[in-house]
């Protein structure tokens, strides 16, 4: 697998466990969240904490596997201190935007080097590139498909 959007099915990801940057483990994959609009898998949550008891949600942008193990861009500490959200079928569009915010993306969709996705929902009074102004974005972009 390649980097980041390589990842097509939420099969792909199933018993893998993640690796920061640093080859530190974060934890085992636990859930997928897909892009509503594609089908992709763009999140998953990785099981954290002193005895994995807790799940925290982590962007694959910038992933890569190898054999059993997901290279993820960032810092287990990053991951360990990301929003916490309960498990539902869909991330709100607030919950979204607190989780891009959290791994680095910007207004503009861009992120900071090793820090995030490249894009997030916009805010539903935020102008979108075009002049015209977003009018789903209370509508979640992120279906969670569950475990893997």
């Amino acid at each position: 697998m390649g980097k980041g959007h390589s990842f097509h099915r939420p099969d792909d990801l199933k018993g893998l466990v993640a690796y920061d940057p640093e080859g530190e483990r974060v934890g085992g994959v636990e859930q997928v969240y897909v892009d509503d609009s594609v089908g992709r898998p763009e999140w998953v949550t990785v099981k954290t904490g002193l005895f994995g008891t807790e799940e925290s949600v982590v962007p694959l942008a910038g992933a890569r596997r190898e054999g059993n193990a997901l290279h993820i861009a960032h810092a287990k500490s990053v991951v360990k201190d990301a929003p916490r959200h309960d498990v539902h079928q869909h991330l709100t569009a607030d919950e979204e935007r607190e989780l891009y915010h959290h791994y680095g993306a910007d207004g503009h969709g861009a992120v900071t080097p090793g820090s995030g996705p490249a894009t997030r929902p916009a805010a539903p009074s935020e102008p979108l590139p075009d002049g015209t102004e977003s009018r789903e974005a209370a509508r979640a972009r992120l279906r969670k498909v569950g475990r893997v």
